[in-house]
C-alpha cells in the first residue's frame, strides 16, 4: 500500500504533462517548426519552438526576421488555452479573461465539430497616436473536412479546419470614443503528430517548410 500512494504523485504529473502534449500541436522540448510566409510584407521565414513545459503550461516563441512573438499557454483537460498574445503589431494587450480552447483534446477531431475561445482584453498603441481600447476577442472553429495537403516539408493526411475571428472593442483617442467591429476569416490544415501545416487568409499564406522531431 506504501508503494501505491508514492507512485500516486507521479501518475499524476505524468497525466497532467500529458495534457500539453495534444496530437495536434505536440509539446515536448526539442521540437521545432519552421513555417515560410508569402503574400504580405510579413513575408519570410520563422522558427516556432516551444520551451517552459511544465505540468500546467508552456510558452510558445515565434521568431524570424518579420516576426519575433512570444505565446502563452494553459494546459486543461479540454485542450490549450492561450493567456497571454504577446501583443499584437503597435499595440501592447493585457488579457483579463480567457474562455474556451484554441486546439480541443483529441476526442474532438472530428469532421463537423466544433470549438473556440473568447478573451476579454484591454490595451493601447505603442506607436503613433495614443490610442487606449477594451473588448473581446472571439475565435472559433469548425472541422470541414480531411485531405491530403502538400507543403514543403511534404504531403500530409489533415483536417482542415476554418476559422472566424471577431473583434468587439470600445476603443477611445482622448475624450472621443468609438467602437472597432471586426471579423476575419482563414483556413487552416492540422495534422496528427506535426500540428499547424498551413494556414490560408486573405492577406497571406502560411506553410510549413520543416519539422525538426
Amino acid at each position: 500500500m506504501r508503494l501505491v500512494w508514492l507512485a500516486l504523485p507521479l501518475l499524476c504529473s505524468a497525466a497532467s504533462a500529458q495534457l500539453c502534449d495534444q496530437p495536434f500541436s505536440p509539446t515536448r522540448e526539442g521540437l521545432e517548426w519552421q513555417y515560410r510566409i508569402t503574400g504580405s510584407e510579413s513575408a519570410g521565414v520563422y522558427i516556432q519552438r516551444k520551451t517552459n513545459i511544465s505540468n500546467q503550461g508552456f510558452v510558445q516563441v515565434s521568431k524570424g526576421e518579420k516576426l519575433e512573438r512570444i505565446e502563452r499557454y494553459r494546459c486543461t483537460p479540454e485542450g490549450l488555452v492561450p493567456v497571454d498574445f504577446g501583443g499584437f503589431e503597435g499595440f501592447k494587450v493585457e488579457v483579463d479573461k480567457v474562455t474556451g480552447v484554441a486546439i480541443p483534446d483529441y476526442t474532438s477531431w472530428a469532421v463537423g465539430n466544433s470549438w473556440g475561445y473568447v478573451v476579454d482584453l484591454q490595451g493601447e498603441t505603442t506607436q503613433g497616436p495614443k490610442i487606449w481600447g477594451k473588448g473581446t476577442l472571439e475565435v472559433r472553429y469548425r472541422v470541414s473536412g480531411k485531405e491530403t495537403v502538400s507543403v514543403p516539408a511534404g504531403r500530409f493526411e489533415a483536417f482542415r479546419v476554418e476559422t472566424t475571428t471577431t473583434f468587439k472593442i470600445d476603443a477611445r483617442f482622448g475624450i472621443l470614443s468609438f467602437p472597432f467591429n471586426q471579423q476575419f476569416q482563414s483556413t487552416s490544415w492540422y495534422a496528427e503528430g506535426v500540428g499547424l501545416i498551413k494556414t490560408v487568409s486573405s492577406r497571406q499564406t502560411t506553410e510549413l517548410v520543416a519539422f525538426k522531431r
